[in-house]
């Protein structure tokens, strides 16, 4: 058998590694996990109609924003829902973070998780050099 199946085999049968980062936004600390090749796709089946229209009340990365976070943040919650009058819970992430700089820092994080994670290292590598000067 070759390598590369037996790579793919192996992947397979251990299951998902959620890879997580953590992003600051409207004072909040937002746990965004990596999304998934078939996550995305069935991002933009659940925000565009079959005939390619997009749905009036969210789009591609406000779905994008609620897979990413939903494992520590309840999106389904009823009164959170009612609260913001929506039907889904696609259409919270522009209620909740009306601020468009904070639903940017989401969006980005979703959409370019690798490049985010990577500035969230060097700035966290850079603030402890500061640190470490300061001490000294």
């Amino acid at each position: 058998m070759s390598d590369k199946l037996e790579k793919y085999l192996s992947k397979g049968k251990a299951g998902r590694n959620d890879d997580t980062i953590t992003v600051p936004a409207d004072g909040e600390e937002w746990s965004v996990r990596r999304l998934t090749t078939i996550e995305v796709r069935r991002a933009y089946e659940l925000a565009y109609e079959e005939n390619g229209d997009p749905k009036d009340s969210y789009n591609e990365i406000d779905v994008m924003i609620v897979k990413a976070t939903e494992h520590e943040f309840d999106w389904n919650n009823k009164d959170l829902l009612l609260a913001f009058n929506c039907t889904s819970k696609y259409e919270l992430p522009p209620r909740i973070l009306d601020n468009p700089a904070d639903y940017s820092e989401l969006s980005k994080a979703v959409r370019n998780f690798q490049e985010t994670k990577d500035e969230l290292m060097k700035e966290a590598k850079n603030s402890s050099s500061k640190t470490e000067k300061q001490a000294g």
